[in-house]
């Protein structure tokens, strides 16, 4: 008797001991999926933290141009987007090239920085006329023709490389070729000191890499283009190319 009431005393114990273990289990198990819910922001909140980059990222696919910013140093131009006819530069020569004469403080001084550093930058093409840009692309539609293109893809893949008269960034005064214009520049001291320090004068990369479907210009390691200290240091800091930093600028004045 004795016997059968310790194993029943035993048995009592074990289920208690199971009980517990489940509803510990079970609290466990609740506290988890709840600090999960409070961890996960819902669709709005998400949607507000994401990064500016991603904002205007986003703007771009439904976004479409409605006119220049009144900033001058932000003036866009590309294959879509002619220059301005009232917007032609007052021009001041540098070396061997003319640029917008507003930017030529900052251009000397970064000259003078990089051969300081040891780095020598040199001035290969700057402003453009109209009249120049077209001689240079019908050379490169030419020579296109000549591998066997008929016109029209002969135009197209020119059009990647060389812009047409009136949608070349070089017609604003604003660009700047450095040191020979050769696709090997991203390999060049000169190229990584640029990538380094352009910003702080003004300039950015204006054709990345990786930005060539949004530019419509395949990468130029050798083109920089002058925005304007604060505009290149935020343009660096989102990883934004020009036609998405004036979409994310248009976009807040809109929303403003």
């Amino acid at each position: 008797m004795k016997q059968t009431a310790a194993m029943w005393k035993k048995t009592v114990f074990c289920l208690l001991g199971l009980i517990g273990m489940v509803i510990l289990l079970a609290a466990t198990t609740a506290v988890f999926f709840l600090a999960l819910e409070w961890s996960e922001p819902d669709a709005a909140q998400a949607a507000s933290s994401a990064s500016p980059a991603q904002a205007a990222q986003s703007s771009l696919n439904t976004w479409e141009f409605t006119g220049q910013l009144e900033d001058w140093r932000l003036l866009l131009v590309n294959n879509t987007i002619s220059m301005p006819k009232d917007k032609m530069p007052d021009l001041e020569t540098v070396g061997i090239i003319q640029v917008d004469r507003r930017i030529v403080d900052d251009l000397q001084a970064m000259l003078k920085t990089a051969s300081g550093d040891g780095v020598e930058l040199t001035l290969s093409s700057g402003y453009r006329s109209e009249e120049r840009q077209e001689e240079l692309f019908q050379k490169a539609v030419e020579d296109n023709r000549f591998l066997g293109m008929n016109l029209e893809m002969a135009e197209a893949v020119a059009a990647e490389s060389v812009a047409r008269a009136g949608h070349s960034e070089h017609n604003t005064g604003l660009a700047i070729d450095f040191n020979g214009v050769l696709e090997t520049f991203d390999e060049t001291p000169e190229y990584r000191w640029l990538q380094r320090h352009a910003y702080e004068y003004g300039f950015v990369l204006r054709y990345p890499q990786e930005k060539s479907e949004l530019t419509g210009i395949r990468f130029e390691p050798w083109h920089f283009r002058y925005v304007g200290q604060e505009h290149a240091e935020k343009m660096r800091l989102l990883n934004l190319c020009l036609e998405e930093y004036v979409t994310y600028l248009t976009a807040q004045q809109n929303h403003s």
